[in-house]
């Protein structure tokens, strides 16, 4: 275990459960303490090459956090580059789409999605990576959790809301639009896709 982890886990009295996943720029791990339960701990490598990955990670978690989005942050230190926030326990969205929800618990979803794209515009907080697969959204308890505000910026003009439209409708070839439309059936997605 890395000792920048070591003594941050140390300090704040938790201890290391496992390692969730390795980015190109930070390692992410489970970590626990007896009262809480489960965090993660966010840190950045020691070979990342973006500068100040754990402070505009810590400042953009914060200005989300500030309008309900995201995952809590609950602590950082800026010294050792590393963030710690609430473990969100749910799939990926796709994981999610492709396990069958009905047609209304989708509804209730994308209505929750985007809403809340609408306050990151809102906010001016462009989150720059919700499209794809939606692998920076879990879903807990049916309702979406958006992730990983790392590569967020508020110097970008705001687009949350129409790539989230993009890639849940307008994407005719996308695998993740196709399923939300089969789902929601044609004259559904038709109007979630006019930004009703």
């Amino acid at each position: 275990m890395d000792s920048r982890l070591e003594q941050f886990l140390a300090q704040k009295g938790l201890f290391f459960v496992g390692k969730i996943d390795r980015g190109h720029s930070s390692l992410v791990f489970l970590v626990q303490d007896d009262k809480a339960g489960k965090m993660v701990a966010k840190m950045e490598r020691a070979d990342s090459t973006r500068f100040k990955m754990a402070e505009r990670e810590a400042e953009n978690l914060k200005k989300a956090n500030s309008v309900g989005i995201g995952p809590k942050l609950l602590a950082k230190d800026l010294k050792a580059r590393i963030i710690l926030m609430e473990f969100v326990d749910g799939p990926s969205f796709s994981d999610w789409l492709f396990s069958g929800p009905d047609k209304k618990t989708l509804k209730k979803f994308v209505e929750e999605l985007e809403r809340q794209a609408k306050a990151l515009d809102k906010i001016g907080l462009d989150h720059g990576q919700l499209a794809g697969r939606g692998k920076n959204i879990l879903v807990r308890d049916g309702k979406p959790v958006i992730i990983d505000f790392e590569k967020a910026s508020s110097k970008r003009k705001c687009h949350n809301f129409s790539v989230v439209q993009g890639f849940l409708f307008r994407n005719p070839n996308g695998t993740i639009a196709k399923k939300v439309g089969e789902i929601l059936g044609e004259a559904e997605a038709s109007v979630f896709s006019k930004g009703c």
